[in-house]
């Protein structure tokens, strides 16, 4: 096998490795779904262009995840810039089609998107952060991603997991009704 074809193999490993995760990362930072498909197709050129020069210094996963952050952050910045803006797509097309349990798969759906939508609502600095943890990083892996101390990491993921809480509380209360 050439060069070539060894290379296109790992990032299509890679790829296919974490694209649930990318999706994720993607979905937190784009409430529409043609949004988060663009910034996806972004994350997998910026991928594709930067493996050659992935020296090991990292872990893969480390690697990936701050050029998949680092990209997230300039689309947000240049989507924030354009004068029109994309209107998020509501429905839940995939909750209606079959299902033993539509109800809870709807109830379950509709705290996804409010999680998604606090998520949107953090500063990118502490979604970083949050996504991060919620992908399953460990503290070190966050720390080389972010460059930011292990103490700092822990305090300040403590901290945005606290709001999220009390973020989510209230907007289930509020959904909910008296």
């Amino acid at each position: 096998m050439d060069g070539g074809a060894a290379y296109r193999e790992r990032y299509l490993a890679m790829l296919a490795q974490y694209t649930p995760a990318l999706r994720r990362l993607c979905r937190s930072y784009c409430a529409a779904q043609a949004g988060a498909e663009d910034l996806f197709q972004e994350i997998a050129l910026a991928l594709w262009t930067a493996l050659p020069r992935f020296r090991g210094d990292s872990s893969e996963r480390t690697w990936l995840y701050r050029i998949a952050h680092n990209v997230a952050l300039t689309f947000a910045a240049k989507r924030r810039r354009q004068t029109e803006r994309e209107q998020p797509v509501e429905g839940t097309a995939e909750a209606a089609t079959g299902g033993h349990d539509i109800e809870a798969r709807l109830i379950e759906e509709h705290k996804r998107k409010m999680l998604e939508r606090l998520l949107r609502e953090l500063s990118f600095e502490d979604r970083r952060l949050i996504l991060l943890y919620l992908e399953g990083l460990p503290t070190a892996e966050i720390e080389a991603v972010t460059g930011l101390t292990r103490s700092n990491v822990t305090v300040r993921l403590s901290r945005i997991r606290q709001r999220l809480s009390e973020r989510l509380q209230h907007a289930q209360a509020r959904t909910e009704g008296p």
